[in-house]
């Protein structure tokens, strides 16, 4: 069965434009998109090294090799396609058929008890290969692949041509499979509750730190972990990374959310802004120009479009709506299991939409000594246009 994460055809049609006969994923994401094994050393360092072979023959059995004391994560994760293990980790695997029948238990006293693993993780990926039967042909290596580590495969496997297939990865991960709209769908209303929590929490004096901590709160008790938290007031809303201090929140303050958060592995990324108490005229006309904005990139979203247009027409309507001045590098990208994924919304952007993208759509406005006024959803390209994985209030909230 393959892997609900993967596009499996899209996955066949980029390898087969690039004559590959196999993809090696080396990163966190593309090795749980490939095959659903989540390791936690890698999720921690870049420097631990995990593999994903996905044989273009057969897609739905690829090969993972990680380190023997990642043992316990293939137990908990069960994954598609074989396990090759390197290294040296001690697990004592006790009797099979424990007090509590855990299967995660059972999983990992049988692989404790089988598994041989390879001294070198270069050794076990040229195992891996092998059981997968690459053996001729082009192999496309993900980004993050050591030099070593390539060298000893370009020594083992003569007849395997290693070309870079760091972009191919992305370009695979681009258009998203039905499992993966549910995550990232469920993980943009994690944060839309969590900041409809925040701003009931709101009083007088209260910091952006503690705000803050009622946000991350409210997103792990929706079943979600905090992935970037930019909560701020008055002029310091201006900041686009603004890390949640001390400031005190005073009547006629903008509160600026950029936030996010992970869920199964998949990303949100949402803003929202409000006002304590009532806004001023200047606060209600930039946000009435950068709502527009994203309402006209939005219109312009459907397969075929091109993200530059997409992205002319946020900075024309902006402009046209109150900000003649308005400036943007980009008004969205991709997203899935980072944050940035294909394609970027850019003035230079060559990428065209596809339906099953999913994009944050955003059209943020800085100003020093007046504050920052956001707007950003999470939006799914389908075949007639868009449909909003969003649902909370999109307008300046009063509180």
């Amino acid at each position: 069965m393959t892997h609900p994460l993967l596009n499996r055809d899209r996955a066949a049609a980029v390898m087969d434009g690039h004559d590959l006969v196999a993809l090696i994923a080396a990163t966190f994401q593309n090795v749980y998109y490939a095959s659903g094994f989540w390791s936690f050393g890698q999720s921690l360092s870049r420097a631990t090294q995990v593999y994903a072979v996905l044989p273009r023959g057969a897609l739905d059995r690829p090969a993972v090799v990680h380190g023997i004391g990642e043992a316990d994560m293939a137990a908990q994760f069960p994954t598609v396609g074989t396990l090759h293990a390197f290294g040296t980790f001690f697990i004592e695997p006790g009797a099979l058929g424990g007090a509590d029948g855990d299967p995660a238990d059972e999983r990992l006293r049988r692989y404790v008890v089988e598994s041989t693993p390879l001294p070198r993780a270069e050794e076990a990926l040229t195992a891996a290969l092998q059981a997968v039967g690459v053996g001729r042909g082009r192999v496309g290596i993900d980004d993050g692949v050591p030099p070593e580590v390539l060298s000893h495969l370009q020594r083992q496997c003569p007849d395997l041509v290693f070309v870079p297939a760091g972009r191919a990865w992305r370009t695979i991960r681009a258009v998203k499979t039905a499992e993966e709209v549910r995550r990232l769908e469920r993980a943009a209303r994690i944060v839309e509750d969590a900041v409809t929590a925040a701003l009931a929490a709101v009083r007088d004096g209260m910091t952006e730190r503690e705000m803050a901590q009622v946000f991350d709160a409210a997103v792990v008790e929706g079943g979600g972990y905090p992935l970037f938290t930019v909560i701020a007031f008055g002029a310091h809303s201006a900041y686009p990374n603004a890390a949640p201090g001390d400031r005190r929140l005073r009547r006629g303050d903008l509160i600026r959310f950029d936030v996010g958060c992970r869920y199964e592995g998949y990303c949100s990324d949402i803003a929202r802004t409000a006002v304590f108490g009532e806004p001023s005229p200047a606060q209600a006309k930039a946000y009435r120009a950068i709502l527009a904005g994203e309402d006209a990139a939005l219109a312009a979203v459907r397969p075929g479009a091109s993200a530059a247009d997409v992205f002319a027409a946020a900075v024309e309507r902006t402009r046209a709506s109150g900000l003649p001045h308005y400036r943007r590098h980009h008004v969205g990208h991709g997203v899935g299991l980072e944050i940035y994924d294909d394609p970027l919304l850019a003035a230079d952007a060559s990428a065209r939409l596809e339906a099953g993208m999913v994009l944050e759509v955003e059209t943020p406005y800085y100003e020093l000594g007046f504050g920052g006024v956001q707007v950003e959803d999470t939006a799914l390209v389908t075949e007639s246009g868009v449909r909003l994985l969003t649902r909370g209030d999109r307008g300046l909230r009063r509180v």
